[in-house]
């Protein structure tokens, strides 16, 4: 027989209506109470009935998640977050990926409206092109951004400084002894401004110039690291050093430079941003700047239930703090030349 709620609330010596409404995250039930119960429905396997519940209390219990990359792992963890959150109480996901096209981001975000009670959202759109979210918030649509901001949007937001991001990059190379450090910078997307806010900080702190042509514009992908690097090593006057705006394109990079016989780090060292998941099996191991994405997911599902819910009507950003993690891609010894290309 499946468990019900007279179940649940006979195991815990509490009414129906009070298993009931923490199931349902009803603002009157405290986070203690609910985190009890749902503790104890999940052990004893109980599921819903999505469809009473849907017609009780007038949602559909999925939340929409649109990511640029699943096969960036990445994204992959950040969606793995947001189900381990909002399964318990109840929810399931809705996860489309968009390709860094925001055409296509729009439109999977038009079709999940009306079958979702509330979306996760890493964004593609430019953060000056914000005027399809705006809309959607006036609406009535609830919405919280994840991975990327987009700028004067009043939704909540679970991010990393990635300011500190392109700091903690840079200023480890600077600190390896490299004086001609270059960027691959990523997409139109905020990451991929402040990263590279955060590589000029540390540079200008250390009194130094970035090399003529030192800054190249890329993206996100193994693609478009490759693509990116191997331009570079035609033109030559490669640096010492590189920090590339996320581990995918830092990855392909490192293709690029081995294709050409160009040693990874002898020649020129490599920092990722992101700790890809197979990031430390690479044949050199990718040196990156992480932070928990599994944090980030479970974080966005909360803030979102909160709002589905009316606990909160508040639009809230939360920073997930970013770290160093050296392995041999930044090539911890004497720094040599660079490579000529």
């Amino acid at each position: 027989m499946p468990t019900t709620l007279e179940d649940i609330a006979r195991a815990l010596k509490v009414s129906k209506m009070t298993v009931s409404r923490a199931i349902n995250n009803h603002p009157e039930i405290s986070r203690e109470t609910r985190e009890r119960i749902l503790a104890v429905a999940q052990k004893m396997n109980y599921r819903p009935n999505q469809f009473a519940r849907a017609l009780t209390t007038n949602r559909s219990y999925l939340i929409g998640i649109v990511v640029p990359d699943l096969m960036h792992s990445y994204f992959a963890e950040i969606c793995r977050g947001v189900e381990l959150q909002a399964r318990p109480s109840g929810y399931q996901n809705l996860i489309c990926s968009t390709d860094e096209d925001p055409r296509k981001e729009m439109a999977e975000i038009e079709a999940l409206l009306s079958r979702t009670d509330g979306l996760i959202v890493a964004s593609a759109i430019s953060e000056k092109e914000t005027k399809f979210y705006r809309q959607l918030i006036r609406d009535g649509g609830r919405i919280v951004l994840i991975d990327r901001l987009l700028e004067g949007l009043k939704a909540s937001a679970v991010i990393t400084d990635d300011v500190q991001v392109g700091m903690l990059a840079t200023q480890h190379l600077i600190n390896l002894g490299h004086r001609r450090i270059g960027h691959l910078r990523g997409t139109t997307a905020s990451t991929s401004r402040q990263r590279f806010e955060g590589f000029m900080g540390a540079i200008t702190k250390a009194g130094l110039r970035v090399p003529a042509e030192g800054v190249r514009d890329c993206g996100f992908t193994e693609n478009d690291g490759y693509l990116a690097m191997k331009n570079w090593i035609a033109d030559g006057r490669l640096p010492s050093a590189i920090f590339v705006a996320n581990d995918p394109a830092a990855i392909g990079a490192m293709m690029a430079l081995h294709e050409a016989a160009i040693k990874v780090p002898d020649h020129v060292a490599i920092v990722g941003a992101g700790r890809i998941h197979y990031g430390d099996m690479l044949r050199v191991p990718l040196t990156t700047v992480s932070w928990s994405t599994l944090e980030m997911g479970q974080t966005a599902a909360e803030l979102l239930l909160d709002s589905i819910t009316g606990r909160s009507k508040t639009a809230r950003q939360v920073v997930v703090k970013p770290e160093l993690v050296i392995r041999q891609s930044c090539g911890a010894r004497k720094v040599g030349e660079g490579a000529s290309g």
